[in-house]
């Protein structure tokens, strides 16, 4: 991760504080509320409330709702995990890095770095937490919601990639640098909308 991208993401996450937010929820909360609350009945609410400021506004009906067997079906399970998922820190920092993605606005470049960042974080969530039937046709439909944000150069899951292609993906930390044989795939890969020309490459894993 760069510099950059970390301090963005660590900003985000230190300024949405699971603590903060819970302590600001008893002083809004509506009069003869406090008494009746429980602890456990503050941190059910406190995550709700998580749950709706990394979600809301990101999420049309056609994710929301969609059912089995439909395209976006995936996303809606995506969501869903991660947003039961926010107790975890992988999780907490991948839900705060999209909703700062999509509900922040900042120039081109900035955010194609921010998306990367996103995307290392989705794969190291969908490692731990997704089966990997989900995550085959899931991957190229946030590479392509996350590419909505952008004008000038669109985001490329490659996931069905097995031979490390030089042009096309650099290795990861912790790769094997004579192996051919991509293991996992680490990143996005990121075009240039005008030409298809690959503007920064996919890490991977071999």
């Amino acid at each position: 991760m760069s510099d950059r991208a970390k301090r963005v993401l660590d900003a985000v996450v230190a300024a949405v504080d699971r603590e903060a937010l819970s302590r600001a929820l008893e002083g809004v909360a509506p009069a003869g509320a406090s008494q009746a609350a429980t602890p456990s009945g503050t941190g059910e609410t406190a995550a709700a409330v998580l749950r709706k400021i990394v979600l809301s506004d990101i999420l049309d009906d056609s994710i929301l709702g969609a059912r089995p067997g439909e395209t976006s079906y995936p996303l809606r399970v995506f969501f869903g995990t991660l947003g039961d998922s926010l107790d975890q820190d992988d999780a907490f920092a991948l839900a705060n890095g999209i909703n700062f993605f999509f509900r922040v606005g900042m120039d081109e470049e900035a955010k194609l770095v921010l998306g990367l960042e996103v995307s290392r974080l989705y794969y190291r969530f969908a490692a731990a937490q997704l089966d990997g039937e989900l995550v085959r046709p899931l991957s190229p439909l946030l590479a392509r919601l996350m590419s909505t944000e952008l004008s000038t150069v669109s985001y490329e899951a490659i996931d069905g990639a097995k031979v490390f292609d030089s042009s096309l993906h650099e290795r990861g930390l912790g790769s094997n640098g004579s192996s051919p044989n991509i293991l996992a795939p680490k990143s996005f890969l990121c075009r240039v909308v005008s030409n298809q020309r690959v503007r920064i490459k996919a890490q991977v894993a071999t």
